[in-house]
C-alpha cells in the first residue's frame, strides 16, 4: 500500500477514534451496569469536548507478509458545532513530514517533499481504497448511525501507559473487512486513547494518543494548509 493510501486510511481511522464516545449506549448488545456506566461517561466526555491536541502513532501490521508500517505526528481536533464545521489536522513527522487536514467533508493531503497536494472530499478519498474504514468518514456526522451496526462488550479493566483503561470490543453486525474494533478508554478522560482495528484477513492497525490535552485554545487558522507557490494540486490518487 502506498504512503498516501495508508495516511488517508489513518485519517479516517482517527475520525472514529475521536467521535466514538457519541451515542454509544444505543448499540450495546448487553446492558450490565458497569458497561452502561462506561458508555455514559464516554458520551458525556464527547459532549464536553471542545478541542483536543495529542501526539499520535499508528502501526499497521500485515501478517500475510510479516511487515509493519508506522507513522507518527501531532493531532489537532475541533468537533462540529451549530456555528462551525468539524476539523482535524494531522502533522506527520515520521517517517516523513506530511500533513492531512480535514474541515467538514474537505480533505487536503500535502507532501512537501514532492511539492504536491491532494484536495478533494473525504468520501472520494476513501472510496474504493480503504474497505470498511470508509464507513468511519465524517467528523460532522453523529456516530450513532455507525455504531448501531456494532455490538459492544466490556472485555476487561487494564492499564495503558500507566493509567487505568476500560477495554471494549465492537463487533460488526454485518460482514465487512473488519472483524472487530477494540477501544481502550482512559478512565480519567473517558476518551479512547488506544484503538485496534482487526481485519478479517488477520492484519491489524493500532492507533495511540499520548500527551492528550483537552479543551485547549485552537484557532481555525491552525487547520488551514498554506500551500507554497508552485505546489502541484491534484484531485485523485
Amino acid at each position: 500500500m502506498t504512503q498516501i493510501h495508508r495516511l488517508t486510511k489513518f485519517a479516517i481511522i482517527i475520525a472514529l477514534a475521536i467521535v466514538a464516545g457519541a451515542n454509544l449506549s444505543v448499540c450495546a448488545n448487553t446492558s450490565p451496569q458497569l458497561l452502561t456506566g462506561i458508555l455514559a461517561k464516554m458520551d458525556k466526555a464527547h459532549k464536553d469536548l471542545k478541542s483536543l491536541k495529542a501526539q499520535i502513532t499508528q502501526e499497521k501490521t500485515n501478517v500475510q507478509i510479516g511487515s509493519k508500517d508506522k507513522d507518527s505526528g501531532t493531532l489537532l481536533y475541533k468537533p462540529a458545532s451549530s456555528a462551525a464545521k468539524g476539523k482535524f489536522r494531522l502533522d506527520y513527522t515520521k517517517p516523513a513530514n506530511n500533513t492531512v487536514s480535514v474541515v467538514g467533508e474537505s480533505v487536503v493531503f500535502y507532501q512537501p517533499k514532492i511539492n504536491q497536494a491532494f484536495k478533494n472530499t473525504l468520501a472520494k478519498a476513501a472510496k474504493g481504497r480503504v474497505g470498511g474504514y470508509a464507513l468511519l468518514v465524517g467528523l460532522d456526522h453523529s456516530a450513532k448511525g455507525l455504531l448501531e451496526n456494532y455490538n459492544i462488550e466490556l472485555i476487561n479493566d487494564e492499564v495503558v501507559d500507566g493509567q487505568a483503561a476500560s477495554h471494549l470490543r465492537l463487533t460488526p453486525k454485518a460482514n465487512g473487512s473488519l472483524a472487530s474494533i477494540e477501544l481502550w478508554v482512559n478512565n480519567q478522560t473517558w476518551i479512547p486513547t488506544m484503538q485496534k482495528f482487526n481485519e478479517r484477513n488477520g492484519d491489524f492497525t493500532v492507533v495511540k494518543l499520548t500527551n492528550l490535552q483537552q479543551n485547549v485554545a485552537l484557532n481555525d487558522s491552525e487547520f488551514e494548509v498554506k500551500l507554497p507557490a508552485g505546489t502541484k494540486v491534484v484531485d485523485k490518487f
